[in-house]
């Protein structure tokens, strides 16, 4: 018999009854859904926790690097040279003359009135070879079809020269058709690279007719082909010093120090590298904002909020990792190490300028990190590099977080045994959840017998009723 008419019989209302019965059973779910709920909070809470300690864990990262407190810049006239430095660069300022740019060699053929008519023999194919001064050649092989100047420059361009270990690499020639007035065309061979060693010394051909074209000796003014344009070597003076470099890009023109020159100067110019303490005092403010933020986040994991007078519950705004010891244990950990002393001229972070509050979080006095850095920027590196290796505040902190954030850290540990626990409470919920709905239909079943008992009960009282008064009926 349904709920819904459970009580028909009997006039008692036994669907209330049932539902009642039903919520006291079910308050034997209220201590598990309570222990499920927190242990999911606390699952989230470390999920929080690390998102924060790898934030702080990154930022940590970047001043693990000692290239990071040597950073240089350099200040000179970019009209007529750039510079790219590194760490090695050496302080200091420096005069810088340029007198000559280093330039390509190009080579340019007569006036062809048509740059698609082919200009070789019958022959079915020919080669073009190119030789220069450093002992390259470039061999280009074309079909009959290929000898115009427009076939040729492609060709040129597409050929591939094979090294002596057999691999190839890209042609060393550009090629170009150039139009020099109305149907007049040259076709212009110029070295991808600068300098005299990139001199074009001979183009030849085994087609004699394509051969009068483009046929050069650099020795011999007379060939088919004419220089238009000298190869050159750079010339520059540094610091007093000849330097001559095929190519206007100097590199190493001292350690750490790479010149491009521009343009040709007529008197010296001056160049100053400085150190560039920007970028690590960028670093170790986005490393204290990292470490503020990892205190914010234990701070809401951990906030505790008094309950009510008398009241034996929690509030319930209190944090998911409040009294923790894994998080705990992390914190003090980490602080452990700002506390300890390290080696070298700074031996603790105040030194710098960097000093922590009552609530635990750190502030930057900005013009002691900037004085610190800008006036011996190797102490603070070593305040956080110490040997490079497992001293220095940056990598004992990086070592010591990477073991709580690492797949088999502390973290992850307490995170599986909480999950382990979930598993135990919803295989628990389950048990007594069926349990409830055991008893809640046995509480059914033995309702429906009543109210068919006292529904039976009430037809034969009525009965019983009817005949007695039927019988009193008779004797009067």
């Amino acid at each position: 018999m349904a709920m819904s008419a459970l009580g028909i019989g009997s006039g008692i209302d036994l669907g209330e009854i049932l539902k009642q019965l039903e919520a006291a059973e079910k308050t034997r779910l209220t201590p598990i859904t309570t222990q499920q709920k927190a242990i999911n909070a606390k699952i989230s809470g470390f999920g929080k926790l690390k998102s924060a300690l790898t934030t702080f864990n990154t930022a940590t990262a970047k001043l693990q690097k000692k290239e990071l407190f040597q950073s240089r810049i350099a200040t000179g006239n970019n009209d007529y040279f750039s510079v790219k430095t590194n760490s090695k660069a050496v302080l200091g300022d420096y005069a810088v003359t340029v007198d000559q740019l280093a330039t390509s060699h190009s080579v340019a053929t007569s006036v062809i009135n048509d740059k698609n008519a082919l200009l070789g023999n019958d022959n079915e194919t020919r080669t073009i070879t190119i030789e220069q001064a450093n002992g390259d050649k470039l061999n280009v092989t074309l079909s009959k079809d290929e000898t115009s100047l427009e076939a040729i420059a492609n060709a040129i361009n597409n050929a591939e020269v094979i090294n002596e270990d057999g691999k190839k690499i890209p042609s060393t020639m550009n090629a170009a058709v150039v139009r020099s007035g109305s149907d007049n065309y040259q076709l212009v061979i110029t070295s991808k690279e600068t300098g005299e060693k990139q001199t074009i010394t001979s183009i030849s051909s085994d087609d004699d007719k394509l051969n009068n074209i483009i046929g050069f000796d650099i020795n011999q003014p007379s060939s088919g082909m004419t220089e238009v344009a000298k190869a050159q070597d750079a010339k520059l003076t540094f610091n007093g010093i000849a330097i001559t470099s095929s190519s206007n890009t100097v590199k190493e023109v001292v350690a750490g120090v790479d010149i491009t020159l521009k343009a040709t100067t007529t008197t010296s110019q001056n160049l100053t590298i400085s150190a560039d303490n920007e970028k690590a005092e960028e670093a170790i403010k986005e490393w204290v904002e990292a470490f503020n933020q990892l205190q914010t986040t234990m701070s809401t994991l951990t906030k505790f909020t008094a309950g009510e007078t008398n009241s034996n519950e929690l509030n319930s705004s209190n944090g998911p990792l409040i009294g923790d010891s894994t998080l705990r244990n992390i914190d003090q950990s980490i602080r452990s190490i700002f506390a300890k002393g390290q080696a070298g001229e700074f031996s603790v972070l105040s030194q710098i300028g960097i000093t922590m509050d009552k609530s635990g979080q750190l502030t930057v006095k900005e013009n002691e990190l900037k004085k610190a850095l800008n006036e011996n920027s190797d102490a603070v590196a070593t305040l956080f590099i110490g040997d490079g290796k497992t001293t220095g505040i940056a990598n004992e902190v990086f070592t010591k977080v990477s073991g709580f954030i690492d797949s088999d850290g502390m973290i992850d540990s307490a995170t599986n045994g909480l999950n382990s626990t979930l598993k135990s409470l919803d295989k628990r919920h389950e048990q007594v959840s069926s349990s409830i709905e055991q008893t809640v239909e046995r509480y059914r079943v033995q309702f429906t017998k009543l109210d068919i008992l006292i529904n039976s009960l009430d037809s034969m009282s009525n009965y019983l009723t009817t005949q007695f008064d039927m019988m009193a009926n008779l004797k009067k």
